[in-house]
């Protein structure tokens, strides 16, 4: 080969579905397609197992979310979204004659 060594070529790797026998296209796959990766019985039953221990681990306290809610009397939600509303036009200003 001009202008340098021959490169190597790694032989082409099998599908890893059971029962598949096709090359695989891309040398970082696994799977010869989209469908063999979606019905491979041994990656369904690998991300089962994950789901399960990710399940079974508790979150600890720490990395909880925090809802902290003001809790007083005079925290009234509906007079609150009646004061946002007064700074809102649902019909801008130039429109309302159109309407009633």
């Amino acid at each position: 080969m001009p202008g340098g060594a021959p490169r190597a070529t790694a032989p082409r790797r099998i599908c890893a579905r059971v029962g598949c026998g096709q090359p695989v296209h891309k040398a970082t796959a696994k799977y010869c397609s989209i469908k063999c990766c979606a019905i491979d019985p041994e990656r369904h039953e690998r991300l089962r197992m994950q789901a399960r221990k990710a399940s079974a681990r508790p979150i600890p306290m720490l990395r909880q979310m925090r809802f902290d809610f003001p809790v007083s009397p005079a925290f009234d939600p509906e007079a609150q979204l009646t004061q946002l509303c007064l700074s809102r036009e649902d019909v801008p200003a130039g429109m309302s004659r159109l309407t009633g």
